[in-house]
């Protein structure tokens, strides 16, 4: 008994020092140049409720959206491939540079909050486990039961298939844990067909393979997306964000009713409530066409965003370039993420664009 309680305690030891290790990395190694100096902040809007947000957190919400492009990324690869040609330890790699790249970049913006970081290395610490236990499992059994299916993809594949682009879809809007996971689980075994005319023992050696890699997998994360629920709902995120805008007209309102026209805060700013995530997105871009322009979001300054770029061709823009990760289901593209002036934002996407690349996102804290 001894001997399997050291056993237990080492093995605890190894695995706090694993996840330890890269968390002291991003403690002590991505800091940036120093906190610039404070700008000056438009009046009225101290006393405005859900208004004034940590500057810091728009930089750091980038690990967290580095998920969702990971699990598009995996679904390209699929569609084109197999999972198994998907390079988990780069996916892991890259979230953990873009983490120190985004924590470098907040250092020099303005503090961000507690929660903010603990809630990058909580899913930081989740997403590379699950990244390794799924890449050594593609890269070993399931590339061994594509090796016997040959070419044939089995109706597991296709159901495994369509749930990676209807996740990675339903990330962009809303967080993973509401996910149906059991649901899906329970449609994939009463409507994906054992039997398959024409799949010779090669695919029901595949079939068997993916039933079981499925099942595991997608449980998984039925019982953790619980949890995680349980523990969001103490503190549920916000899901609309309040930013100042420049030249508002009532026909902009009118083009686009996800626009909440609040008050006005001097004589050509209007305060606006719009939804968060991708749909905040949207409405930049229609600005960007309308050429309107921010004042401040939430009352920061500064915002960080991503471009789709070609490799060898990135937009001549005033923003400051911090990052360029490479897209594995769009070979030639990077992802290169911007630092931007709130105020020079909707010309900055009107800019990237006219250029051959494509805006993405702006990462609403």
């Amino acid at each position: 008994m001894r001997r399997w309680l050291t056993r237990v305690a080492l093995a605890l030891l190894v695995v706090v020092a694993l996840c330890a290790a890269p968390i002291l990395w991003v403690e002590t190694s991505c800091h940036g140049a120093g906190l610039r100096a404070p700008e000056a902040r438009l009046d009225g809007l101290d006393a405005e409720p859900g208004y004034r947000r940590a500057e810091g957190d728009s930089f750091l919400t980038f690990p967290e959206w580095n998920i969702v492009y990971a699990y598009a990324d995996l679904a390209g690869v699929t569609k084109q491939r197999s999972e198994s040609h998907f390079d988990y330890l780069e996916s892991v790699g890259g979230f953990w540079r873009s983490l120190c790249t985004a924590t470098a970049a907040a250092s020099g913006v303005g503090p961000a909050t507690p929660d903010q970081k603990a809630t990058n290395y909580i899913i930081a610490l989740s997403f590379s486990a699950e990244m390794a236990i799924k890449g050594a499992w593609e890269r070993t059994i399931g590339a061994l039961s594509i090796t016997a299916a040959g070419e044939h993809a089995t109706a597991e594949d296709r159901f495994a298939l369509r749930l990676y682009d209807d996740y990675a879809a339903f990330l962009k809007q809303t967080p993973w844990y509401r996910f149906p996971f059991a649901v899906e689980l329970g449609r994939f075994w009463s409507q994906t067909p054992f039997v398959e005319p024409g799949v010779g023992l090669g695919g029901y050696v595949r079939k068997v393979e993916r039933r079981i890699a499925l099942s595991l997998e997608w449980g998984v994360k039925a019982l953790y997306a619980k949890a995680m629920a349980a523990l969001a709902g103490l503190s549920p995120a916000d899901l609309s964000i309040k930013s100042v805008v420049a030249g508002l007209s009532d026909d902009d309102i009118a083009r686009e009713p996800r626009i909440r026209r609040l008050r006005d805060v001097a004589p050509g700013q209007t305060l606006i409530e719009t939804p968060r995530y991708d749909a905040f997105t949207d409405i930049m871009r229609g600005f960007a066409q309308s050429s309107r322009s921010f004042l401040e979001i939430a009352g920061a300054r500064r915002i960080l965003t991503t471009a789709l770029v070609r490799d060898g061709a990135a937009p001549q823009t005033n923003a400051r370039a911090l990052f360029a990760n490479p897209i594995q289901s769009k070979p030639g593209w990077r992802r290169v993420g911007y630092d931007v002036d709130v105020r020079d934002l909707t010309a900055h996407i009107a800019e990237v664009e006219r250029q051959g690349a494509v805006f993405e996102h702006a990462y609403d804290y």
